[in-house]
């Protein structure tokens, strides 16, 4: 069976494992998804490790990464780090870090997820498409419905108190009453509550919590996109062609659609058509992909921090 065949079968079987669950926040473990063989695509010369591939990304900014108590590793990243090693024929080993150059110059990693096109550089590449992200919306609307800056003058929005999507709201110049909160769990709370109309948080992390929600979905985006990628080391030509191929087929057979429903439920995969009617931003270059200004908040179910959950 080629790759093709292979990956609409992992694809097949990840979807079926997510939809048999019947429960929006359980996530299938990966050893419970059958997988086929796969040869090895790359050799020692273009690993860290021989037969591993060595995936860094921040193991502590839920939902992307999430590091359990007992130092178990999951979350956005780590299943498709998972995927992209599956397909390559190879094992999967996960390094925390906040930053590509921090592992990549170092030797420390072969990849990097959640990568901007900030961090490229003579040394580093960012190629492919794994996550956008960008200040947005959530409001008890019909699921599609994106709102208007025309409706968000009658209506109150939660906020994070100097959060990201604070200042997302304030630069679009949004004309409506704002409601602050210590964190975006309790933006969510107050949207449940009917204390404010809609809430403004990053689309990852309100498209996480919004499945604790009945009747909440994304209702579009404040501010610019950021689209995350992957990086690795420039000189590595042969490694980049082979993940840069294998996220491709990832993305036709819809097992990076499968794994991002999982996490961030109905949020949109590309979020470049949701921005809402009425805003117009202004280009201000690459967005940081370390996140800082983000939301932090507590998961209502379990009652800890959203960095200390898993989905």
């Amino acid at each position: 069976m080629g790759r093709t065949g292979r990956t609409v079968a992992t694809a097949l079987a990840l979807a079926a494992a997510i939809g048999s669950c019947g429960c929006s926040f359980f996530i299938p473990s990966r050893a419970d998804v059958v997988r086929e063989e796969v040869a090895p695509a790359l050799g020692s010369s273009d690993l860290v490790q021989e037969g591993v591939l060595t995936v860094a990304f921040d193991t502590t900014s839920a939902p992307e990464g999430i590091t359990d108590a007992d130092g178990t590793v999951t979350g956005y990243y780590a299943d498709v780090a998972a995927a992209l090693a599956q397909r390559l024929g190879l094992k999967v080993s996960f390094v925390d870090a906040t930053s590509s150059s921090q592992v990549l110059e170092s030797g420390q990693a072969d990849i990097y997820l959640g990568a901007s096109t900030s961090d490229e550089d003579e040394s580093i590449a960012v190629f492919g498409d794994c996550l956008e992200d960008s200040s947005a919306l959530f409001a008890k609307t019909d699921e599609g419905q994106t709102l208007s800056v025309d409706d968000l003058a009658s209506m109150t929005v939660g906020v994070q108190g100097s959060s990201a999507a604070q200042d997302s709201l304030n630069k679009a110049g949004v004309v409506g009453q704002q409601s602050t909160y210590m964190n975006v769990n309790e933006c969510f709370e107050a949207l449940s509550s009917g204390e404010v109309d809609c809430v403004a948080c990053d689309a990852t992390s309100g498209g996480y919590l919004a499945r604790a929600y009945e009747g909440v979905s994304f209702a579009g985006t404040l501010d610019a996109v950021n689209v995350l990628g992957i990086a690795a080391s420039e000189g590595s030509s042969t490694l980049i062609d082979e993940v840069s191929s294998a996220l491709e087929d990832m993305a036709d057979d819809g097992t990076l659609d499968a794994i991002h429903a999982t996490w961030f439920g109905t949020l949109p995969v590309s979020l470049s058509d949701h921005m809402l009617t009425g805003i117009t931003v202004e280009s201000t270059g690459p967005a940081d992909a370390t996140g800082d200004g983000g939301d932090t908040g507590i998961m209502l179910l379990d009652g800890v921090d959203i960095n200390e959950l898993g989905a």
